[in-house]
């Protein structure tokens, strides 16, 4: 008989430390009718399912929304304290972006927690760089930064429309090269991953695909039909994953050395983009 141990609170927070921990935008709809006004939710958690982030608004960097060549302030419909909801109107057709950053926040995890979200997140440079560092079994000490996107589509898909393309300025941006609402289920779409304003190579990024659904999943539990696949970026920093019919999002980690040691050892920044597809 196999015997079994009971399973203490570290290592249950061990564990779920080393998940996925995915934030994106998640919109009411990704197909929008004129005049509609869809809310905006900025949700964090497991599986790409999850609740709403209680971010406080003072942290916001940038929360925009772009259509048809023209940027609007989205922060100013936020009328409480955190991120909230915000309804968003569509009054243009086409490919709407909606692009989110916020401050950096302090984080610091065990030395094997921390080298778990390592592996999780394909963070390979940083495993070694520690060991060269003699830091193994070192308290991690991280300030992290969000910069995600979601696009939502209205109408038919404007060919001039380049909205879906824009780089918005944040440190680490996912850009699909061609229009995702372009194209079908079944067909191929390749991402540029931008770091720095610059292309980044060999990073590990996710392709997750949920079903549209009108149940409510419980938070952080795995969605009935979830769908992930990895793929690391090449050398020019694109990777292509061909798409399924959904709720979709690509997401990844990117981690550097900070600059300065006395408040962090490294600054991480968590990117993801979300749309969907039918």
């Amino acid at each position: 008989m196999k015997r079994i141990y009971p399973i203490t609170l570290p290592l249950i927070l061990i564990v779920l430390l080393a998940q996925a921990h995915e934030f994106w935008l998640q919109p009411g709809v990704f197909f929008a009718e004129m005049g509609q006004v869809i809310p905006i939710e900025v949700l964090v958690g497991e599986h790409f399912n999850g609740e709403r982030s209680e971010g406080k608004k003072n942290r916001l960097v940038q929360y925009a929304h772009w259509a048809v060549g023209v940027k609007e302030d989205l922060s100013p419909s936020l009328t409480e304290d955190h991120y909230g909801v915000v309804p968003l109107k569509i009054n243009k057709p086409g490919t709407h972006l909606v692009g989110f950053a916020n401050t950096s926040k302090y984080l610091s995890m065990r030395a094997d927690s921390f080298l778990l979200y390592l592996r999780e997140d394909g963070l390979n440079q940083i495993v070694d760089l520690r060991q060269e560092r003699h830091e193994t079994q070192t308290r991690s000490r991280e300030f992290y930064q969000r910069c995600v996107k979601t696009l939502i589509q209205a109408g038919p898909v404007i060919v001039t429309d380049k909205t879906f393309s824009l780089d918005t300025g944040m440190p680490l941006e996912i850009i699909p090269v061609q229009n995702p609402y372009s194209i079908k289920p079944g067909g191929w779409l390749e991402f540029s991953v931008i770091f720095d304003h610059k292309p980044l190579a060999n990073a590990l990024v996710r392709y997750w695909t949920r079903p549209i659904s009108t149940r409510k999943e419980l938070p952080d539990v795995k969605p009935k039909g979830l769908i992930e696949e990895q793929q690391r970026s090449d050398a020019q920093g694109r990777v292509r994953f061909q798409l399924r019919a959904g709720q979709n999002m690509v997401s990844l980690v990117q981690m550097v050395p900070t600059t300065n040691t006395k408040e962090a050892d490294w600054q991480s920044y968590w990117g993801s983009l979300t749309f969907g597809c039918r």
